[in-house]
């Protein structure tokens, strides 16, 4: 019994409205470089997504998820920024980590 090949993949159509000046700068590079606008938007959106990929973020680090998590009973007023809707008090203790981790060493 043979095996089926896979369907190939079909590539999806996107339409956009671009600006003149980016319009024209994209045609302009296709020329110059003796390739479709087609090829200069798949390139860029590939390079992109590679660079979002190793893009670092601080907010999605497990230190940054924690330091979310962590409520304190009497906050310094120094890093007290508002109130929240409960009248909770709202710190910004995330943003100073380093200092009030290593203050005094």
């Amino acid at each position: 019994m043979g095996q089926t090949a896979a369907a190939p993949m079909k590539n999806h159509h996107l339409q956009l409205d671009l600006p003149p000046t980016l319009y024209g700068w994209l045609t302009g590079e296709a020329a110059r470089r003796s390739v479709t606008v087609d090829q200069i938007v798949r390139l860029a959106l590939e390079r992109y997504v590679a660079k979002e990929k190793t893009a670092f973020d601080i907010t999605r680090t497990r230190t940054w998820q924690l330091c979310g998590a962590l409520e304190v009973a009497e906050p310094d007023p120094q890093y007290v920024i508002g109130r929240d809707e409960q009248g909770k008090e709202i710190t910004n203790y995330a943003e100073h980590v380093d200092d009030l981790l290593y203050r005094g060493t």
